[in-house]
């Protein structure tokens, strides 16, 4: 079992690039979270990738501020479960406030930032607001 959480410990939310050697920053509202989705399907939450250090984050040579650099975010999947069944009920827990479908890399991103909620969806190298009919492209 885990030490943040029944099925979650510090090692599925630390960086995975070699020079932090696994430091992490973890929201534990994110966590309970990930146990809600987990509880919902009867199934392990998988995290793909949580915490960016600021090295891994400069490497990427994103523009933006990220909520993975705060402990906020991660990409998650369950095997199993297809992402759009995720994604949907991932939409009914309040403290997720930014959701990010990824049809491509067959995951979502789930975080816990501030403000109005956020739903997109990556097509190719650029996000976009998930309207009415990219909900309807991918079945969302």
């Amino acid at each position: 079992m885990g030490n943040l959480s029944e099925h979650f410990n510090n090692k599925d939310f630390a960086c995975r690039c070699p020079k932090c050697r696994g430091e992490y920053r973890i929201h534990l509202g994110l966590v309970g979270a990930l146990e809600q989705i987990g509880g919902h399907f009867r199934k392990k939450v998988r995290v793909q990738s949580a915490y960016w250090c600021d090295d891994y984050y400069e490497s990427l040579k994103k523009t933006k501020r990220s909520t993975h650099t705060k402990g906020k975010a991660a990409h998650i999947v369950i095997d199993g479960i297809p992402p759009q069944d995720l994604f949907k009920y991932a939409e009914t827990l309040p403290e997720l406030r930014g959701i990010i479908f990824y049809p491509k890399e067959n995951f979502i991103h789930v975080d816990t930032r501030m403000g109005d909620p956020v739903r997109t969806v990556k097509e190719g190298t650029d996000y976009f607001p998930l309207t009415p009919d990219k909900r309807a492209k991918y079945g969302l």
